[in-house]
């Protein structure tokens, strides 16, 4: 299956802007299950534009802009074909490996800190807070004969049955601190939380940002990007799970960039310098999902606006 994406984000500023730079996370990344077969940034204004690779492996690009605009738009547009083989057909397929008892697992716990640290430690929206340990120990702690496979699906569950999914009730700095406190968030505190219990437990855990195609025109939601998370273990290696949906990511999901969480991996990241004080940012998406079998296209579509 085959996935057209185009991603458009336009500034509109009260004042021109001028010395605007950004940095963008927009490139569909390749692996054995996603492979990317074309990728192309576009400006307006024509800008400078620098690629490159940050600290994780993710393909980034430097957007900049001298001359003063009153309009800057970014256009991404790419074609990924999805290898449906390596995605599971059931979405609480257990991946493949061996069962490994907790108990077991955390005997190598010192090794696996020293390799994945990044991935098991406090970040800015996953901080190991008071109120984060006590949801820990009070719901989801592990039992030392407790399959790591089965417990991560577990607490992924667990997240999604505790909580609403409501746009308003959290904002893009939200931690997991806020919707444990509201009992409700969106996709990126749906993945920051699984991310922390799941980092408490001992299990190396990331936050992963990108697309979710749909099924249909009428099923693409609000969100012009979706997030979700991968965890390590033992005989899979890293395995998406995506607690929005309550099921391990299958030939929907779209990867464009892995970090310890939503701070590291943004879209679109930028400053500028203006005489005015107001700007209003527009995103727009498009994905046309493409079956080989019958070459239908499903086109949907997706806007915000803030």
């Amino acid at each position: 299956m085959r996935l057209r994406i185009r991603h458009q984000t336009r500034f509109n500023y009260e004042r021109p802007a001028y010395d605007s730079h950004n940095e963008v996370r927009l490139c569909p990344w390749d692996s054995a299950d996603q492979r990317r077969i074309n990728f192309e940034l576009t400006t307006f204004p024509r800008a400078a534009i620098l690629p490159y690779t940050d600290f994780f492996g993710n393909r980034c690009h430097s957007i900049s802009v001298t001359d003063r605009h009153h309009v800057l738009t970014i256009t991404a547009e790419s074609t990924v074909e999805i290898n449906a083989a390596h995605r599971p057909s059931a979405p609480n397929e257990r991946p493949p490996g061996p069962e490994v008892p907790f108990s077991r697992f955390l005997s190598d716990d010192a090794a696996r800190a020293n390799q994945f640290c990044e991935f098991m430690s406090s970040s800015r929206y996953v901080p190991f807070s008071e109120r984060l340990r006590k949801f820990f120990w009070n719901g989801v702690r592990p039992r030392g004969n407790d399959d790591v496979a089965d417990y991560v699906m577990r607490v992924v569950a667990f997240v999604h049955d505790q909580f609403h999914y409501e746009p308003a009730s959290t904002h893009v700095y939200s931690s997991v601190n806020d919707i444990l406190k509201s009992g409700a968030g969106v996709c990126q505190d749906f993945a920051h939380l699984t991310i922390g219990l799941l980092r408490l437990a001992g299990v190396p855990a990331r936050y992963v940002s990108g697309y979710l195609a749909p099924h249909e025109q009428t099923q693409l939601g609000e969100q012009a990007s979706h997030a979700w998370l991968e965890a390590w273990l033992p005989g899979a290696g890293w395995t998406g799970y995506d607690p929005t949906h309550r099921c391990r990511t299958d030939e929907r999901h779209v990867g464009m960039a892995i970090g310890r969480d939503y701070g590291d991996v943004p879209p679109i990241r930028g400053c500028y310098r203006s005489d005015g004080r107001k700007s209003m940012m527009r995103v727009s998406l498009d994905i046309e999902r493409r079956d080989e079998a019958d070459d239908t296209a499903v086109v949907g579509r997706c806007h915000s606006q803030q």
